[in-house]
C-alpha cells in the first residue's frame, strides 16, 4: 500500500454564547457576522481554548454547556478548517468588549441571525442552541 500523506486540519473553538435568547456575533473582515472563538492551541483543552477566546474576543466570562457541533469548514475558498462549536452562556452578567480581531459585535436572535450573513453552516448551528431545533 502507497503511503498517502495524513489529512490534518487546524481546530476551532466557536462559541454560541446565548443570554437571553440571543447569541453573540463578530463581524469579521470578510463582512460576515462569525461565533466568537479561535485556534486550539498545543496542550489545551477545546473547552479551556473556547473559554480564552470568548474572553479575548468579547472581554466576557463563559460557561461551557454542551457540544453542539463537529465538522470540517471552508471559510475562506481553499483554506479548511475543523470546528468544534459549543452552546455557552454568560459566567456573570456583563457588556461584550470589542476586540481589535472585530468591526463589531452583537446580541442577535434566531429570526434575526437569518437575514445576516454567516459563514456556511452557521445558521443552522445557532438554530440549535438557541431553538433547540435538531
Amino acid at each position: 500500500m502507497a503511503d498517502t500523506p495524513r489529512y490534518r486540519l487546524p481546530i476551532s473553538v466557536k462559541a454560541v454564547l446565548v443570554e437571553n435568547g440571543r447569541a453573540c456575533l463578530l463581524l469579521n473582515d470578510r463582512d460576515q457576522w462569525e461565533l466568537p472563538g479561535g485556534r486550539l492551541e498545543q496542550g489545551e483543552s477545546p473547552e479551556a481554548c473556547l473559554l480564552r477566546e470568548v474572553k479575548e474576543e468579547v472581554g466576557l466570562e463563559a460557561v461551557v454547556e454542551g457540544l453542539l457541533d463537529a465538522r470540517a469548514f471552508e471559510p475562506v475558498a481553499g483554506k479548511e478548517v475543523f470546528v468544534v462549536v459549543y452552546r455557552c452562556r454568560l459566567a456573570v452578567p456583563g457588556d461584550a468588549v470589542l476586540s481589535q480581531e472585530h468591526r463589531e459585535v452583537g446580541w442577535f436572535s434566531a429570526e434575526d441571525a437569518e437575514s445576516l450573513v454567516l459563514p456556511a453552516g452557521y445558521l443552522e448551528t445557532l438554530r440549535r442552541a438557541l431553538l433547540g431545533e435538531k
